[in-house]
């Protein structure tokens, strides 16, 4: 080989390296989706549990009938087994959704 053709190659696995570590970091840095468990439907409920962030998950209550949204976290500092859930928000579906409630 040539030395011109020696400096083509290593130019090209240069580039290929370069575009390798540029979608990595690309794909490292992307927004994670919501990930939703099973639903249960019981009722006038609906039970939704998902994982909110790395290390968070979360129980979504939607009441059919009143037409809301509750979403409940695990309280910060309690362990596994005794878990207590506090509301961290809630939303009105009719009013969200533009229905008005019966």
């Amino acid at each position: 080989m040539k030395t011109k053709d020696l400096i083509l190659v290593a130019l090209v696995c240069a580039n290929v390296t370069l575009a390798a570590v540029a979608l990595a970091l690309y794909v490292g840095k992307a927004e994670t989706a919501a990930v939703a468990g099973v639903a249960t439907r019981s009722g006038d409920y609906v039970l939704v549990t998902g994982q909110i962030a790395s290390s968070r998950e979360a129980l979504l209550v939607i009441d059919v009938v009143a037409k809301r949204a509750n979403l409940y976290t695990p309280k910060a500092g309690v362990g596994v087994g005794g878990q207590s859930w506090e509301l961290t928000g809630t939303r009105n579906l009719a009013q969200d959704f533009g229905a008005t409630p019966k």
